[in-house]
Formats: structure tokens, sequence, C-alpha cells
């Protein structure tokens, strides 16, 4: 209630004290609009760009209402900031397919406190605590930032509805941090397709559970000691006769849990593939021993064979 009451808010003194402007290029484009928001000392401020659902400009093509907070270059400070807070949707043609974001966007200027915000071109639009400074359909500066107008189908472009962080570029692929509309949270990803999407590296020092499937391309687990320990001259390697025996009688390895146990309790991953390790290594001992005997009795099988042959040849 106290969210809704702010925007109401927000669309009044939009209304009161707002002013318009039509952005250049079409509305199959995205196009980057030059917003100044700072304060007479020179600090930043947060702005607001607004389209009405219904507009007698192209209805239904893109409505709704974002709040940018940003600071750009600042002279060299390389303070570069953003917070973009994005409640805008549409559909192509008015044909009620794709959702279409009238933000596409948001970009720190390299040059100055500038803020480059990529809007759905052609349409009319209201902002309020900003200057217009340029809306050209291009903007380049002296640092050698060249930005201009894109198709709608850019990949890089259309946020989807949600809150972003971000340094200095908030794009459709990438921000620090996104919170959208369905309820899933993404860092370093603008359209997280789960509840929690990462895209990097990630550390946690604490407990963590997840009640679904966990997806990732690589896990690294840290645990000490690991298993060799199995190969030190002291290791007591287990008879084979007693492995057999405990097989039969329990179903399952020594020292690795039962299935019964393992559905009931979990399984710690790291303490779990030491344990494998473990009877890895004591395999190979196993077979390292059995390579040995084999050859022992090769040998054994080779002087057979020859003192039979030396037999046959006396009885000749």
């Amino acid at each position: 209630m106290k969210k809704l009451s702010i925007l109401l808010f927000i669309l009044i003194i939009q209304q009161v004290f707002s002013q318009s402007f039509t952005a250049s290029g079409n509305s199959n484009q995205y196009v980057p609009v030059v917003f100044r928001s700072i304060t007479s000392d020179g600090g930043n401020k947060t702005f607001f760009i607004s389209r009405p659902n219904v507009h007698e400009n192209v209805m239904w093509s893109a409505h709704g209402i974002v709040a940018i907070t940003g600071i750009g270059n600042g002279w060299g400070s390389n303070g570069n900031s953003l917070n973009v807070n994005n409640f805008t949707s549409g559909t192509e043609s008015g044909s009620g397919t794709p959702i279409i974001s009238f933000l596409g966007r948001v970009v720190c200027s390299q040059d100055n406190n500038d803020i480059i915000v990529y809007l759905r071109g052609g349409l009319q639009y209201y902002y309020v605590n900003a200057t217009l400074v340029s809306n050209t359909g291009s903007y380049q500066d002296q640092t050698g930032q060249n930005l201009s107008t894109v198709a709608i189908n850019d990949p890089l472009y259309n946020l989807p509805k949600g809150s972003y962080f971000g340094t200095s570029d908030i794009n459709a692929q990438t921000s620090n941090f996104s919170s959208i509309e369905n309820g899933n949270v993404g860092i370093g990803i603008s359209k997280p397709q789960y509840k929690l999407d990462v895209n990097g590296k990630s550390s946690f020092s604490g407990n963590m559970k997840i009640d679904a499937k966990l997806e990732a391309k690589e896990i690294k687990v840290t645990l000490t000691p690991t298993a060799d320990f199995v190969f030190s001259e002291d290791y007591d390697l287990p008879k084979l006769e007693d492995v057999e025996k405990h097989i039969k009688e329990k179903k399952h390895l020594p020292e690795i849990a039962s299935a019964k146990q393992m559905e009931k309790e979990g399984v710690n991953v790291g303490e779990f593939q030491i344990k494998l390790l473990q009877k890895i290594e004591e395999l190979t001992l196993y077979t390292i021993e059995q390579n040995k005997q084999l050859k022992i009795q090769k040998e054994e099988i080779e002087l057979l064979k020859k003192q039979m042959n030396l037999n046959n040849q006396k009885n000749r």
C-alpha cells in the first residue's frame, strides 16, 4: 500500500511539474537520450521518465514509469554508479505478443555526470527532476564514447520490469544486481532465469539450504585432509575377505553410508567425495597387489613349461 501511495504521488507530481518530448527515431528502435540531473551544488538526484498506458501518441506501445539515480564519470572521480527502478511495459505495434519495455538501456557518460537513457523511439515521454540535454539519436563525447540508435530486437536492450544496480552500464544482459517482477534475482545478470541466478564466482561462509535442483558449470569443495593417507606405509588396508563379508551382511561398502541413511540424512558432498577417493585408492592398491601376484604366477607357469619341455625331451 505504501509503495502504491508513493507511485501515485510521483504520478501526480509528474502531471503538474513534468515536461514532455518525443524521442527521435521510430518505435522499432531504441534511441539514446541524454539527461542531466544535478543539484545546484553539483550533486546528483533521482529523475523520472513516464508514459501513460493510453496515449494519443501510439497508444499501448509502451507505458509506465522509470526512476533513475545515476552518477556519471564525475570529472575523473571514477564514481560511476547506477540505480534503475523500471516499471515500464508495452507490446509490439499493439499486437499483444512480445513485451517490450520503453526502457532499453542506461549508461553513464564517461565525460561528465550526464546519464544516457535508451528509450523506445518515436514516442512521447514525460520527465521530471532532470534537464533534457540531447535527443538526436546518437551520442559522442570527448572521451571517445560513441552511442547510436539500435534495433528494438537487439539482445543488449529491453530491460524487464524490475530494480537494477550497476556501475556504469545497465543493459538487458548484465548488471551488478537485478530483481525482476517474477521474483527472480540476478547477480551479474539482468534477466535471471531462476529464483537466484548468479553469473560469476560465488562464496558462502555460512549454511545454505536449497529445496530444489542446483545447477552449476563448476563446483569447488575445499576440505582437509584428503584420502592420500591410504598410500601411507602404516595404512591398514582391509582384507578383501573382510570387505566381501561386510558387503554380504550390510549390502554396502565399509565406511560408506547405506542408501537408507543417505535418503534420511542426505550426503555431505565434500566428505562423500573423499570417501569415494579413499575407496578408489584402496582399489588401486588391491589392483597393484593383484598385478604382482599375476606376474609371479606367470613366471611360475613359464618355469613349469620349461620343466615339462625338458622332461619331454628326456623321455624321447
